[in-house]
């Protein structure tokens, strides 16, 4: 006689998501066993696997955002699946916390259809990390399946049809596929990052025909890392956001649905520079106020300054404006257009001449 095979908290969970509109659902006390079992579980493995530590925010954001994360040797790659699963662990917590708020403390059956699309993506985004972590583990199982991560230039051209007409969209329900719009959110939160980066500063340098430079990626904020007297932010650091900002932006090039605790991170530490702060009663409020800023006049000087020093060439005037940020009361609010053409310091010399004569006359040395 074969012996049944106990099935797994994931596979329990995974089992309830897909059971579909009209079959006989479970009821809030087994939503609320099925889920937190596999909360339990999850955090478990990260407590064997993490062994326990504290590690800072920060540095768990250098891990989780890299770039292209390849690795010649398992034991290289071990890390980083770590950081990975105490990440997905910590904002399981957090929405779990969403979803009680949503439902007067519970986990209800209902509550859990609701948040269905992102709980799938936990599953099969852990089952990716947790294969590597427990390959050691005969006698450990999660749930056999697999999901297609790829989003294809296709579907982005629909989701940016469906955005761009989404006004004429009447009646309630989900808009756009749960894949393309949990990429489009990274989109817009790179661009979001970036501008907030080039606002904070508020100089526009243009050149006689009245174009803008073009500036190498991350050129505002390594600004604003290399001159933090300027920019004052009392509960996080600017200069920590970069991993995020260059993995957003491979997002933004390659297209693909990061894991889910990835995007969930993301909004939360980009929120950190983005969100507006409460104050106290009777003090000075902007809706760009995660961020002050003592003396725009010196800062700005500072950055133009900056620009001429490290941009390769041309003359270029400067526009002032406002920055997006908390200032001192004192400050003017006004704009200023430059008039006065300046010419870069650090010019770079075209190196196709010599090649071409090297070219045309291979004995010729410079």
């Amino acid at each position: 006689m074969k012996a049944t095979i106990k099935k797994t908290a994931a596979e329990k969970l995974l089992n309830f998501l897909r059971l579909s509109d009209g079959a006989s659902l479970p009821t809030d006390t087994e939503a609320e066993n099925t889920f937190t079992t596999f909360i339990s579980d999850i955090r478990s493995l990260d407590a064997r696997h993490n062994k326990g530590k504290e590690i800072t925010q920060d540095r768990l954001a250098e891990q989780v955002f890299r770039r292209n994360p390849m690795f010649k040797k398992d034991r290289d790659a071990v890390p980083y699946f770590r950081y990975q699963l105490r990440v997905a662990s910590e904002e399981l917590g957090r929405l779990e916390g969403k979803m009680r708020a949503s439902a007067n403390g519970n986990i209800t059956s209902d509550v859990l259809f609701q948040f269905a699309e992102i709980i799938n993506d936990y599953l099969f985004d852990l089952r990716d990390i947790l294969s590597f972590l427990q390959r050691k583990d005969n006698d450990w199982r999660f749930f056999e399946g697999g999901q297609n991560s790829d989003v294809t230039s296709w579907e982005v051209f629909q989701l940016a049809q469906g955005l761009a007409y989404q006004s004429t969209r009447k009646g309630t329900g989900v808009c756009f596929n749960h894949k393309t719009a949990q990429i489009a959110s990274l989109f817009v939160l790179r661009q979001a990052m970036e501008l907030r980066f080039e606002r904070l500063i508020g100089v526009y340098p243009y050149d006689r025909n009245c174009k803008p430079p073009k500036l190498r990626h991350g050129f505002h904020h390594d600004f604003i890392t290399k001159n933090n007297q300027f920019f004052n932010a009392d509960d996080f650091s600017i200069k920590e956001l970069r991993h995020l900002y260059d993995w957003s932006s491979e997002i933004v090039h390659q297209a693909y649905q990061p894991y889910a605790w990835q995007i969930a991170m993301a909004l939360r530490r980009a929120g950190e520079l983005l969100n507006s702060r409460s104050v106290q009663s009777g003090q000075a409020w902007s809706i760009f106020n995660s961020v002050s800023i003592a003396d725009v006049d010196k800062m700005q000087t500072a950055y133009e300054e900056h620009f001429l020093n490290t941009y390769g060439h041309g003359e270029w005037c400067f526009t002032r404006r406002q920055p997006e940020a908390q200032l001192l009361s004192e400050y003017r609010r006004q704009s200023t257009l430059g008039t006065d053409y300046r010419q870069v310091r650090n010019r770079q010399k075209s190196f196709w001449p010599i090649k071409l004569l090297k070219i045309l006359y291979p004995k010729w040395k410079s």
